[in-house]
């Protein structure tokens, strides 16, 4: 854990319990979802996590919708559903954001300049191994940085890069991107949403579960001032 993570973590979550709704009911940004909420979904926290569900469960199937022919004749309810049963499976729509107690201002900022530091370390570390010659522009659009060698001194040279870039990247400081009024929430997990590779039945359920992500980051996202 960061030490930019407040030293008190355990004792803030015995004063505000994330069990039943307390943590809700003592966040004034909390409690104002519960009334944003698409009907029929539910808020609660469980095990330091804020979790979002629908009630009634939804069907999803793996498709490629990329890739996939265009068909005039669009499937009724009764053909879309049996498919739904007959190739996808029953789950349920819901989001799940991991819960910590919220930084200030200043611990923010502090984490923030760590982070420009190593990155900046990182920066120069191809000048340092002098291997900026073996940098390859056509497979680092595809993978991020690609080093290529011609000779086992150049192999050496960008084992220990990448060692270094390695052990430099562990120690970067997980930013919260989102707060509320005593929190900082993180994605921690989610199903039942529409996207290029899956499909949802019925398919309101996913326009609900775009709008309650839309709400928590409408509501928690950090605002920071302009430079």
């Amino acid at each position: 854990m960061s030490k930019f993570v407040p030293i008190l973590f355990c004792l803030f979550f015995a004063t505000i319990s994330l069990h039943a709704q307390n943590a809700i009911e003592q966040d004034a940004i909390l409690s104002k979802m519960r009334s944003q909420m698409p009907e029929g979904w539910t808020i609660e926290t469980k095990d330091k996590r804020l979790v979002f569900f629908r009630k009634d469960s939804v069907w999803i199937k793996h498709v490629n919708k990329i890739n996939a022919q265009v068909n005039s004749t669009k499937p009724n309810a009764e053909q879309r559903i049996a498919s739904f049963k007959k190739e996808g499976k029953k789950t349920r729509a819901m989001l799940s954001y991991r819960l910590e107690p919220k930084w200030s201002a200043e611990t923010l900022k502090k984490a923030e300049d760590q982070n420009k530091k190593i990155f900046a370390q990182i920066f120069k570390l191809p000048a340092k191994f002098k291997i900026e010659a073996l940098y390859d522009s056509v497979l680092s659009e595809k993978a991020g940085d690609m080093y290529i060698a011609k000779t086992d001194e150049d192999r050496a040279q960008i084992k220990k890069y990448e060692e270094e870039r390695a052990k430099l990247l562990k120690s970067v400081v997980v930013l919260p991107y989102l707060q509320s009024e005593k929190f900082n929430l993180f994605t921690d997990s989610f199903s039942g949403t529409e996207d290029a590779f899956t499909d949802v039945y019925p398919e309101q359920a996913s326009t609900e579960w775009y709008k309650v992500q839309n709400m928590v980051t409408e509501l928690c996202k950090i605002n920071k001032p302009k430079d």
